[in-house]
Parts: C-alpha cells; sequence; structure tokens
C-alpha cells in the first residue's frame, strides 16, 4: 500500500520496461500538476503519482525481467487499479508485449495499450496494429511520446470514461502478428576494445564539464555577493546579540552561509542537470549505461545508479533523493557510493581552493580518483555478497534529436527537487550548526579526532576542521587558516579524511529520512571503517617509498 494513498473514481497505473517512454507518457498526460512521489511501505521502491481527470495517474518503476521484488510491486498495484496503461516501444513490439503480458494475462482490469516510437517502427509492423485498431476497435495508441499533442490526450481521457478494454485473450492474438523488430544502428561504443573506454571517457565528461562551468560561475558569483549583499547584511545585524548573529550571519549563518550555499550548489545542480537530460533525450545515456554496465556490476552497482551518482557531483542530497528509481537490490549500494565517492560541489570548490593555496593544485585529479577508487573498494567489501539482478535483453536505445520541451521539463524537475527538498534542509542545518558554534559544542567534538591524528601523524589543531567537515563539507576549508605546518602529503591525508570519514549531517540526514535509522547508521559506520582504512594503505605507501628513497 502507497502512503498517502487516496482513493479516486479512477486509479490508472503505467506499466513498461526502461526507456520504453513510459516514463514520458506520465509527464505529458499530467502536465504540469503536482507530483508526488510515495514510497511502497516496507521497501525503497517508490512511483510517482499525479492526479488525472477524476482519478489519479501513477507511473510503475521501470521493469527488468528479472527484478521479482519490482514484478511483485507492479502486480500489487494492478490489483488496486481501476485502469492499466501498458507501453511498449513500437521498434521492439513482440519482445516486449511478450515479457509485459504475464502480469496482465489474469486481470480483469481495464487496459489500453501505447505503442511508442512510431517514427522508428516499421511501416508495415505499423500498418498491421492500425487495421486491427479499425477492424477490432481496440483501443491502442500508436504514438512517439516525445511529441503528444493535445488532441491524443483527450483521446485518452475519453478512452479512460468509456468502457471499451483490451481483454488478455486480445493482447495474446497481438503476439501473433509479424511485426518486425527494428535496431537501432550501431555507434563507436559497440566496438569491441574501445567503446568501454569511449563509454567511459563520455561519462567522465558528462559531468566534469558541468562542474568545471558551475566552478567558475560560482567563483565570480561570491566575490559580488560579499561585496552587495552579504557585507549589507551583516551591517544590518551589527548591534544584534551575539546569538543572533550566530544563527544568521555568521561563518555557519542562516542568512551568510545559506546564500552560500546556494551561489555553490545551484550552479552544479543546474549544469548536471542539463548535462543529464540531454543525455537522456538524445538517448546517448542509455548506449553509455549499456556499454559500461557489465563493468559497473563488478562493484554491486547497475546501470540505473549512473544518474544519482553523477548528480551527486552537484548535490548528495538531491543524489540520495534520485536514488529512488534505483534497483531495489542495489539502493543501498548506490547511496553509499555516493555518499563516499560523489564529492559535492561545495566538496569541490573547497579543495580547489585548499589545493590552490598550497600551490599545488595537480593534487585535485589524485584526490578525485582516490575517492572514486575508496568508493569502489568500499563497495567491493561491504557489499560483495549483494546480488545484482541481470537485464536479460537489452534496451538498446535510439539516438534521436532532443525534445526542447522535454529537456526543460526534466531539468525542471531536478531544480525544484533542490529548492524544495534539498535547501530547505540545508538552511535548517545552518541554524543548527550556528547554535553549536555559539555554545562550543564543536570545540569538544572535535576532542574525539585527536586519537586519529596522531595515528597519522597530523597536528591536532586538525581536528576541528575534521569536526566542522562532519556538518558541512565546505568546512574543510579551515585547512587554509593553518597552511604552514602541513607538507603536502598531510595536506591530502586530511582533506581526504575529512571528505570520506562521514557524509555532512546534511546528506545524513536525507539518508536516514529515506532509508531508516538502521540503513543510515550501517552506512556511515562502514563508511568510517573504510575511510580509515584507505587512508592508512595510502600512509603505509608513502612511508614505504620514503624508507626506499
Amino acid at each position: 500500500m502507497l502512503a498517502n494513498e487516496s482513493i479516486h473514481d479512477n486509479n490508472i497505473v503505467i506499466i513498461g520496461f526502461e526507456s520504453s517512454g513510459k516514463t514520458t507518457l506520465f509527464s505529458k498526460l499530467s502536465g504540469k500538476k503536482r507530483t508526488d512521489e510515495a514510497n511502497v511501505k516496507g521497501s525503497t521502491v517508490h512511483i510517482a503519482s499525479a492526479s488525472y481527470g477524476n482519478g489519479y495517474l501513477k507511473d510503475m518503476p521501470g521493469i527488468n525481467q528479472t527484478d521479482s521484488f519490482t514484478q511483485r510491486i507492479v502486480k500489487e498495484e494492478i490489483i488496486k487499479a481501476t485502469t492499466v496503461f501498458i507501453v511498449v516501444r513500437g521498434t521492439h513490439f513482440i519482445e516486449e508485449l511478450e515479457k509485459l503480458y504475464p502480469l496482465i494475462e489474469n486481470t480483469t482490469k481495464k487496459i489500453v495499450l501505447f505503442v511508442t516510437f512510431s517514427d522508428k517502427m516499421s511501416t508495415d509492423g505499423k500498418q498491421l496494429l492500425l487495421k486491427q485498431i479499425t477492424t477490432k476497435k481496440l483501443p491502442i495508441f500508436i504514438t512517439d511520446t516525445r511529441h503528444l499533442n493535445n488532441d491524443i490526450k483527450e483521446l485518452v481521457l475519453e478512452c479512460v470514461n468509456e468502457e471499451e478494454s483490451l481483454k488478455p485473450s486480445q493482447l495474446k492474438e497481438l503476439l501473433n502478428l509479424s511485426i518486425s523488430k527494428m535496431d537501432p544502428p550501431s555507434l563507436f561504443f559497440e566496438r569491441k576494445y574501445m567503446g568501454s573506454f569511449i563509454a567511459f571517457i563520455c561519462l567522465f565528461a558528462m559531468f566534469v564539464i558541468p562542474v568545471i562551468l558551475a566552478y567558475n560561475i560560482s567563483n565570480f558569483v561570491q566575490p559580488l555577493a560579499d561585496t552587495y549583499i552579504i557585507d549589507k547584511i551583516k551591517t544590518l545585524f551589527s548591534d544584534t546579540p551575539r546569538i543572533v548573529q550566530m544563527i544568521f550571519i555568521d561563518d555557519y549563518g542562516l542568512l551568510s552561509l545559506g546564500m552560500y550555499s546556494f551561489i555553490w550548489a545551484f550552479p552544479v545542480v543546474l549544469l548536471i542537470s542539463c548535462s543529464k537530460a540531454l543525455t537522456e533525450e538524445t538517448g546517448l545515456k542509455d548506449r553509455i549505461i549499456d556499454t559500461i554496465e557489465p563493468a559497473i556490476e563488478k562493484i554491486g552497482l547497475t546501470g540505473r545508479d549512473i544518474a544519482p551518482i553523477i548528480t551527486g557531483f552537484g548535490c548528495n542530497v538531491v543524489a540520495v533523493f534520485q536514488s529512488r528509481s534505483c534497483h531495489s537490490c542495489s539502493r543501498t549500494q548506490c547511496i553509499s557510493f555516493i555518499s563516499f565517492g560523489s564529492a559535492c560541489s561545495y566538496q569541490i570548490g573547497a579543495t580547489l581552493s585548499i589545493f590552490n593555496t598550497a600551490h599545488a593544485p595537480w593534487l585535485f585529479l589524485p584526490y578525485i580518483s582516490f575517492l572514486l577508487l575508496g568508493g569502489i573498494l568500499h563497495n567491493r567489501l561491504w557489499f560483495k555478497n549483494q546480488k545484482i539482478q541481470e537485464h536479460n535483453f537489452m534496451r538498446k536505445a535510439f539516438i534521436q534529436k532532443p525534445s526542447l520541451k522535454n529537456f526543460i521539463y526534466q531539468v525542471k524537475v531536478d531544480l525544484l527537487q533542490f529548492i524544495k527538498q534539498a535547501m530547505p534542509i540545508f538552511l535548517i542545518i545552518c541554524i543548527i550548526a550556528g547554535l553549536l558554534q555559539y555554545f562550543h559544542i564543536i570545540s569538544y567534538l572535535a576532542i574525539i579526532f585527536n586519537p586519529l591524528l596522531t595515528l597519522f601523524q597530523l597536528p591536532t589543531d586538525a581536528a576541528t576542521t575534521l569536526a566542522f567537515s562532519i556538518i558541512r563539507k565546505d568546512g574543510i576549508l579551515l585547512i587554509n587558516e593553518g597552511m604552514v605546518p602541513y607538507f603536502l602529503f598531510q595536506l591530502f591525508i586530511l582533506v581526504f579524511l575529512a571528505s570520506t570519514l562521514t557524509s555532512c549531517i546534511v546528506t545524513l540526514s536525507t539518508i536516514w529520512r529515506e532509508l531508516g535509522f538502521r540503513q543510515a547508521r550501517n552506512i556511515i559506520s562502514r563508511q568510517l571503517i573504510t575511510s580509515i582504512l584507505v587512508a592508512l594503505s595510502l600512509l603505509v605507501i608513502h612511508q614505504l617509498f620514503q624508507y626506499s628513497l
């Protein structure tokens, strides 16, 4: 049963495989109406929903043929539904309908069939279907969901309100039609030796280019915000009590740090969202994921986990929310990887500043490399026995011209998620951090890290940096205040520990909210152990190298 589910006259569920146009159909039919995401109680599976006509429209998770848990959830939702929208690609009509048929073969619910990718479907196959529609008056829509016009939307709504329905037996008859399969043309990703390498380079570019652009934008905007906004706000609060200044305008103030949070996070979230939406709209993302999926499955992840991990380089909180689209068997691994290996915009900006101040900007590349390597080792260490369910057929996507409307829609969804879900958490944490700073609680907490710093031969003054990095990852900027005592290797180890010992409290609270206290505790405790083990390994290697000189 879905949380907060309401009873409506029409409860419509949309089912189909990944990349079949199912979610695009959902967004087109629901229009600009408010969409909600509810979790299935007792699981991490989320279902998007929106009001539609005199009922509700629900977008089921994309089905993976071997994902038995998701199939069970879909079957349960079909039982509760009044109408089922089945979505199959016209280019793979027989293949997909044959695999979806067992889900509805015994249902008595109203069925409407949507055949997508009509522009890429074979002409003969389209004619065969049209003949069935006209002679038997079947509720079948052959369409390109990316360009669903208002006339089609009205016909769909009329169809929902009428009594006409496809019977399971009629669907079975459609499987006997001679509709040929249309595979997309091969790309360089399918090359035997270079394909995977090219795919990883493209994936790397998907986040590197937006991050570099966003960093330069934020670096340009921040001094202007300091001069024209922050400094003037601080003047207004100059005569207020110290506790008020701590909460609103100090280092972790609601207005000062809150604004910095927006300046440094928003451009990254925006540009990575644009990158992700563009590659999704063109079909490039699916082709990249299909190519690298066999490799990433070896570290306990699936193709669906790639998008949230990339988003994590903009904002970990938004990435955790986006992990709702992951397979139920890999979502915890995905969030764990995000927490450890996806450096958020604050973290990236802070580390670039620290390495530049130390006149060693080249350290950023090995830093990012060790974050990713540490994330891989982390997942292999803690999730090596976790079974990842494999696809038993490829969803090979077509490369196509992007739709501007769909592009804007996807970016808008990500930005609203950031503004409505992530930013409020950031601002609440700013208030909490200001109070902790006012009552000197952070200074007392820093003492906990002294044994760890002694182990890594680091100055105990760095304890405050580690403590502040738990609250906010840009807290590692405190390292700049004590730059002189650190050798480059010490600096590297300290930045690595501050980045990976735990996720920031904002991300941690989001993980707790999404997965529950027990899962959040396990993720953070395991991350702490992995971080120390990786840092110790680096220390041993460094010392052995020093002794060999």
